[in-house]
């Protein structure tokens, strides 16, 4: 999160190109401050590609209002670039708004690493069914993450179809590079990244995503109070997963996109209500300990 800001702020990167139409409201953002002799044309056309791919597919089988698009930027900071062979530390976020309100939460936050090759002027072709790229492989399957993501606030298990599609990009791409369930570190992969979103041990990830948004965020303009005591209880649904997983790659994603939300949440609650929420946070989420500790000490 912390890359995107800077990125946008100083402005180091190539303008946005605005998104046309479909399911996904994508900025692409392409900085190389490392590369010493950079191919600024190929750069530019990558990223027209790249936006032009995310934006006019139809990845649902939805009609899509335009105000009904999903809001995500994919930032790539290229590391390395030889001939038409990229390297690139890739940061993804996907948003959605919250009833009522001018305020978007944060459902998915992920930096990961790319390797694929790109050429001037060459057609991103995708077929679902069969490895083409893997740069289309790439955007593909973070396109049907981020969609089931978003189906998942809205109703339960709403993208399970999603995730499916995004499995079997993962599938067929499994002997390329960064697809292998040995890549990565602690099984932070995209193997395990969608894997576990479709296996019946995680199920409470998807109440979870659930409850917390459409029965949580969406009523807080209205409910303040009820709205922290159902985001309370759907974070409890993920003790199911902790006990069994406790390094799970999908409690680690969930709080990367929450943490900072979850601190204001409950910075404003009762003294209780605080202590109880700062006590499950820091069981669920050791990591971000010291940023809860944040909550107890917000009047």
């Amino acid at each position: 999160m912390k890359i995107i800001k800077i990125l946008i702020s100083l402005m180091i990167s190539i303008c946005a190109i605005p998104a046309k139409s479909q399911d996904l409201n994508a900025i692409v953002k392409i900085t190389y401050n490392e590369l010493p002799n950079p191919d600024k044309q190929l750069i530019a056309d990558l990223q027209i590609a790249v936006t032009s791919f995310l934006n006019n597919k139809k990845w649902s089988e939805d009609r899509i209002q335009i105000n009904e698009k999903i809001d995500c930027i994919f930032v790539l900071n290229l590391k390395s670039l030889e001939s038409d062979n990229f390297t690139a530390n890739v940061e993804i976020q996907s948003s959605r708004p919250v009833y009522g309100t001018t305020y978007n939460t944060i459902l998915f936050h992920h930096l990961d690493r790319w390797e694929f090759k790109y050429s001037l002027n060459l057609p991103l072709d995708f077929n679902e069914n069969s490895y083409t790229s893997q740069l289309t492989s790439l955007l593909a399957f973070y396109s049907y993450l981020i969609i089931g993501l978003d189906y998942d606030t809205y109703s339960q298990d709403g993208g399970s179809a999603y995730f499916k599609k995004a499995k079997n990009i993962k599938d067929l791409a499994i002997n390329e590079i960064g697809w292998g369930i040995k890549d990565g570190k602690n099984n932070f992969n995209r193997y395990f990244m969608i894997e576990n979103l479709i296996d019946e041990r995680y199920k409470p990830i998807h109440s979870t995503l659930y409850l917390y948004h459409l029965k949580g965020m969406d009523i807080m303009s209205k409910d303040i109070d009820k709205a922290r005591t159902v985001i309370f209880d759907a974070l409890n649904e993920l003790k199911t997963i902790h006990n069994l997983y406790p390094n799970s790659f999908t409690l680690f994603l969930f709080f990367e996109a929450k943490s900072n939300e979850l601190v204001k949440i409950f910075g404003k609650a009762t003294p209780t209500q605080k202590n109880k929420a700062y006590e499950l946070l820091v069981q669920l989420n050791p990591y971000y300990k010291n940023k809860y500790e944040e909550i107890l000490k917000t009047n």
